[in-house]
Protein backbone atom coordinates (compact mmCIF):
# COMPACT_ATOMS: atom_id res chain seq x y z
CA UNK A 1 0.00 0.00 0.00
CA UNK A 2 0.91 3.53 -0.90
CA UNK A 3 2.89 5.42 2.55
CA UNK A 4 0.02 7.91 2.79
CA UNK A 5 -2.89 5.36 3.00
CA UNK A 6 -0.64 3.20 5.36
CA UNK A 7 -0.10 6.35 7.60
CA UNK A 8 -4.07 7.54 7.82
CA UNK A 9 -4.92 3.75 8.52
CA UNK A 10 -2.19 3.88 11.68
CA UNK A 11 -4.10 7.79 13.04
CA UNK A 12 -7.32 6.04 12.67
CA UNK A 13 -6.43 3.09 14.54
CA UNK A 14 -4.72 5.17 17.41
CA UNK A 15 -7.59 7.12 17.39
CA UNK A 16 -9.92 4.40 18.27
CA UNK A 17 -7.41 2.72 20.61
CA UNK A 18 -6.95 5.96 22.46
CA UNK A 19 -11.26 6.45 22.47
CA UNK A 20 -11.59 2.70 23.94
CA UNK A 21 -8.68 3.31 26.86
CA UNK A 22 -10.50 6.59 27.48
CA UNK A 23 -14.32 4.55 27.80
CA UNK A 24 -12.98 1.46 29.30
CA UNK A 25 -14.84 -0.36 31.56
CA UNK A 26 -17.72 1.33 33.50
CA UNK A 27 -15.24 2.35 36.26
CA UNK A 28 -15.45 5.92 38.91
CA UNK A 29 -12.18 7.34 36.85
CA UNK A 30 -13.80 6.57 33.18
CA UNK A 31 -13.52 9.63 30.73
CA UNK A 32 -15.82 9.95 28.20
CA UNK A 33 -15.39 11.85 25.16
CA UNK A 34 -19.20 13.99 24.43
CA UNK A 35 -19.74 15.95 21.41
CA UNK A 36 -22.27 18.69 22.62
CA UNK A 37 -25.02 20.21 20.39
CA UNK A 38 -26.11 23.58 21.77
CA UNK A 39 -27.89 25.57 19.13
CA UNK A 40 -25.67 26.46 16.29
CA UNK A 41 -22.87 25.66 18.22
CA UNK A 42 -20.92 22.17 18.47
CA UNK A 43 -18.52 22.01 22.05
CA UNK A 44 -16.15 19.42 22.61
CA UNK A 45 -15.90 17.90 26.40
CA UNK A 46 -14.20 15.20 28.18
CA UNK A 47 -17.27 13.45 30.64
CA UNK A 48 -15.12 12.65 33.57
CA UNK A 49 -17.73 9.63 35.14
CA UNK A 50 -16.01 10.02 39.14
CA UNK A 51 -17.55 13.77 39.20
CA UNK A 52 -20.98 13.09 38.65
CA UNK A 53 -23.15 15.32 36.89
CA UNK A 54 -23.16 18.45 38.59
CA UNK A 55 -19.31 18.89 37.91
CA UNK A 56 -20.56 18.01 34.24
CA UNK A 57 -23.14 21.00 34.27
CA UNK A 58 -20.52 23.27 35.97
CA UNK A 59 -17.80 22.75 33.15
CA UNK A 60 -20.30 23.23 30.52
CA UNK A 61 -21.78 26.67 32.27
CA UNK A 62 -18.02 27.92 32.07
CA UNK A 63 -17.79 26.83 28.32
CA UNK A 64 -21.55 28.14 27.25
CA UNK A 65 -23.21 30.81 29.98
CA UNK A 66 -25.89 28.79 30.42
CA UNK A 67 -26.35 28.54 34.54
CA UNK A 68 -27.03 24.83 36.02
CA UNK A 69 -30.12 25.75 37.22
CA UNK A 70 -31.52 26.41 33.46
CA UNK A 71 -30.17 23.53 31.67
CA UNK A 72 -31.14 20.60 30.04
CA UNK A 73 -28.81 17.82 28.58
CA UNK A 74 -31.05 15.36 26.20
CA UNK A 75 -29.17 12.79 24.77
CA UNK A 76 -28.69 11.94 20.90
CA UNK A 77 -26.50 8.99 21.20
CA UNK A 78 -28.51 5.63 22.46
CA UNK A 79 -27.66 3.73 25.71
CA UNK A 80 -27.32 6.65 27.71
CA UNK A 81 -29.86 8.21 30.27
CA UNK A 82 -33.48 8.40 29.44
CA UNK A 83 -35.07 12.21 29.34
CA UNK A 84 -33.19 15.07 30.75
CA UNK A 85 -30.30 14.37 32.98
CA UNK A 86 -31.03 15.15 36.84
CA UNK A 87 -28.45 16.04 39.21
CA UNK A 88 -28.83 12.98 41.30
CA UNK A 89 -28.05 10.57 38.36
CA UNK A 90 -25.46 7.68 38.92
CA UNK A 91 -23.58 8.24 35.92
CA UNK A 92 -21.74 5.27 36.66
CA UNK A 93 -24.87 2.69 35.62
CA UNK A 94 -24.29 3.41 32.14
CA UNK A 95 -22.52 1.17 29.86
CA UNK A 96 -20.08 3.76 28.06
CA UNK A 97 -18.05 0.92 26.35
CA UNK A 98 -21.60 -0.57 24.69
CA UNK A 99 -22.72 3.41 23.91
CA UNK A 100 -19.03 3.96 22.08
CA UNK A 101 -19.87 0.62 20.20
CA UNK A 102 -22.87 1.86 18.34
CA UNK A 103 -21.25 4.86 17.26
CA UNK A 104 -18.12 3.03 16.47
CA UNK A 105 -15.96 4.96 19.14
CA UNK A 106 -17.26 8.46 18.03
CA UNK A 107 -17.85 10.82 20.83
CA UNK A 108 -21.44 10.59 22.04
CA UNK A 109 -23.73 13.12 20.71
CA UNK A 110 -26.03 15.20 23.69
CA UNK A 111 -28.03 17.89 23.14
CA UNK A 112 -28.34 21.23 25.45
CA UNK A 113 -30.66 23.46 25.84
CA UNK A 114 -30.99 26.81 27.31
CA UNK A 115 -30.01 30.51 26.99
CA UNK A 116 -26.60 32.09 27.97
CA UNK A 117 -28.62 34.52 29.49
CA UNK A 118 -28.17 35.08 32.98
CA UNK A 119 -31.22 36.16 35.22
CA UNK A 120 -30.00 39.45 36.95
CA UNK A 121 -31.67 40.85 39.82
CA UNK A 122 -33.30 44.01 39.55
CA UNK A 123 -31.41 47.05 41.04
CA UNK A 124 -34.93 48.40 42.59
CA UNK A 125 -36.93 46.11 44.28
CA UNK A 126 -40.35 45.06 43.06
CA UNK A 127 -42.63 46.45 45.77
CA UNK A 128 -46.86 46.03 44.96
CA UNK A 129 -49.16 48.38 45.64
CA UNK A 130 -51.28 46.07 48.40
CA UNK A 131 -47.91 46.19 50.30
CA UNK A 132 -47.25 49.74 51.04
CA UNK A 133 -48.50 51.69 53.56
CA UNK A 134 -51.43 53.94 53.21
CA UNK A 135 -49.90 57.29 53.00
CA UNK A 136 -47.81 55.71 49.88
CA UNK A 137 -50.51 54.29 48.11
CA UNK A 138 -52.07 57.47 48.15
CA UNK A 139 -49.19 59.18 46.39
CA UNK A 140 -49.22 56.25 43.64
CA UNK A 141 -53.15 56.27 43.06
CA UNK A 142 -54.48 57.99 40.45
CA UNK A 143 -58.02 58.53 41.88
CA UNK A 144 -57.80 61.42 44.28
CA UNK A 145 -59.15 60.17 47.66
CA UNK A 146 -62.76 61.55 48.90
CA UNK A 147 -64.11 62.59 51.94
CA UNK A 148 -67.31 61.06 53.41
CA UNK A 149 -70.80 63.14 52.70
CA UNK A 150 -71.58 63.57 56.84
CA UNK A 151 -75.57 64.54 56.12
CA UNK A 152 -75.89 67.48 53.35
CA UNK A 153 -71.75 68.21 53.03
CA UNK A 154 -71.60 67.95 49.47
CA UNK A 155 -71.52 71.93 49.34
CA UNK A 156 -68.15 71.87 51.63
CA UNK A 157 -66.59 68.57 50.21
CA UNK A 158 -66.88 70.12 46.29
CA UNK A 159 -65.29 72.93 47.36
CA UNK A 160 -62.41 71.19 49.55
CA UNK A 161 -61.60 68.91 46.22
CA UNK A 162 -61.32 72.33 44.14
CA UNK A 163 -58.62 73.96 46.83
CA UNK A 164 -56.87 70.87 46.80
CA UNK A 165 -56.06 71.20 43.16
CA UNK A 166 -54.24 74.43 43.94
CA UNK A 167 -50.69 74.09 44.49
CA UNK A 168 -49.90 77.52 45.69
CA UNK A 169 -53.01 77.44 47.88
CA UNK A 170 -51.96 74.29 49.42
CA UNK A 171 -48.16 75.56 50.03
CA UNK A 172 -49.57 78.43 51.81
CA UNK A 173 -51.45 76.47 53.63
CA UNK A 174 -48.83 73.83 54.80
CA UNK A 175 -46.83 76.97 56.09
CA UNK A 176 -49.49 78.62 57.90
CA UNK A 177 -48.38 80.02 61.38
CA UNK A 178 -50.62 82.63 63.02
CA UNK A 179 -47.41 83.42 65.41
CA UNK A 180 -45.52 84.59 62.64
CA UNK A 181 -47.67 87.51 60.81
CA UNK A 182 -46.66 90.55 58.69
CA UNK A 183 -47.51 94.16 60.31
CA UNK A 184 -49.72 92.30 63.18
CA UNK A 185 -49.57 90.89 67.02
CA UNK A 186 -49.03 86.93 67.09
CA UNK A 187 -52.66 85.39 67.81
CA UNK A 188 -54.21 81.48 68.06
CA UNK A 189 -54.93 79.68 65.57
CA UNK A 190 -58.05 80.19 63.71
CA UNK A 191 -59.82 76.69 64.10
CA UNK A 192 -61.42 76.48 60.36
CA UNK A 193 -58.13 77.58 58.59
CA UNK A 194 -56.40 75.29 60.86
CA UNK A 195 -58.93 72.47 60.40
CA UNK A 196 -58.80 72.81 56.63
CA UNK A 197 -55.24 72.38 57.02
CA UNK A 198 -55.18 69.25 58.79
CA UNK A 199 -58.10 67.37 56.40
CA UNK A 200 -55.94 68.48 52.83
CA UNK A 201 -53.08 66.33 55.23
CA UNK A 202 -55.07 63.81 56.03
CA UNK A 203 -56.46 63.41 52.04
CA UNK A 204 -52.71 62.90 51.26
CA UNK A 205 -52.24 60.21 53.44
CA UNK A 206 -54.54 57.28 52.43
CA UNK A 207 -56.29 56.60 49.33
CA UNK A 208 -59.83 56.07 50.64
CA UNK A 209 -62.42 57.97 51.66
CA UNK A 210 -61.80 61.12 54.91
CA UNK A 211 -64.33 61.83 57.21
CA UNK A 212 -64.29 65.82 57.32
CA UNK A 213 -65.89 66.31 61.04
CA UNK A 214 -63.97 68.70 62.47
CA UNK A 215 -63.86 70.51 59.41
CA UNK A 216 -67.63 70.63 59.67
CA UNK A 217 -68.04 71.34 62.77
CA UNK A 218 -65.57 74.68 62.56
CA UNK A 219 -68.14 75.95 59.33
CA UNK A 220 -70.77 75.66 61.37
CA UNK A 221 -69.17 77.41 64.38
CA UNK A 222 -67.57 79.95 61.62
CA UNK A 223 -70.89 80.41 59.58
CA UNK A 224 -73.69 79.31 61.50
CA UNK A 225 -75.77 79.76 58.88
CA UNK A 226 -74.43 76.35 57.56
CA UNK A 227 -75.72 74.47 60.57
CA UNK A 228 -79.36 75.04 60.36
CA UNK A 229 -81.25 72.04 60.45
CA UNK A 230 -84.32 70.80 58.66
CA UNK A 231 -87.81 70.14 60.62
CA UNK A 232 -86.73 66.23 61.28
CA UNK A 233 -83.56 67.58 62.18
CA UNK A 234 -81.39 67.02 59.22
CA UNK A 235 -78.77 69.15 58.33
CA UNK A 236 -79.98 71.60 55.00
CA UNK A 237 -78.64 71.80 51.64
CA UNK A 238 -76.26 75.24 51.28
CA UNK A 239 -74.90 77.05 48.34
CA UNK A 240 -71.35 75.78 47.40
CA UNK A 241 -70.16 78.95 45.97
CA UNK A 242 -71.68 80.58 49.59
CA UNK A 243 -69.18 78.35 51.21
CA UNK A 244 -66.50 78.95 48.99
CA UNK A 245 -66.63 82.97 49.19
CA UNK A 246 -66.84 82.85 53.00
CA UNK A 247 -63.84 80.35 53.38
CA UNK A 248 -61.73 82.01 51.13
CA UNK A 249 -62.45 85.55 52.81
CA UNK A 250 -61.16 84.04 56.20
CA UNK A 251 -58.14 82.67 54.49
CA UNK A 252 -57.28 85.63 53.50
CA UNK A 253 -57.59 87.15 56.66
CA UNK A 254 -55.81 84.54 58.35
CA UNK A 255 -52.71 83.56 56.31
CA UNK A 256 -50.85 86.44 56.44
CA UNK A 257 -47.77 85.68 57.90
CA UNK A 258 -44.22 86.05 55.88
CA UNK A 259 -43.51 82.48 55.51
CA UNK A 260 -47.07 82.07 54.16
CA UNK A 261 -47.20 84.51 51.76
CA UNK A 262 -43.48 83.27 50.88
CA UNK A 263 -44.55 79.43 50.65
CA UNK A 264 -47.36 80.50 48.47
CA UNK A 265 -45.75 82.68 46.17
CA UNK A 266 -43.47 80.31 43.29
CA UNK A 267 -39.70 81.52 44.03
CA UNK A 268 -40.85 82.47 47.52
CA UNK A 269 -40.67 86.16 46.59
Amino acid sequence: LPQAVISIVILKAKKQISTIIMAEGNAGGSVIPMNIKWGKETIDINLIVSNGVPSFKKELEERTGVPCDRMKLMPKSKGLWKGVLKDDFDLSTINFNAALTKTKNSPLQVLLMGSATKLVAPKTKTVFVEDLPEEDVAKVTVEPSGLVNLGNTCYLNSVLQCLRTIPTFRKALRAYNPLQRAGGAARNPNPLVSSLRDIMNNLDRTPNAVPPANFVMATKMAFPQFGQTGPQGQPMQQDAEEFFSGLLTICAEEMRGEETLAAGVPGGE
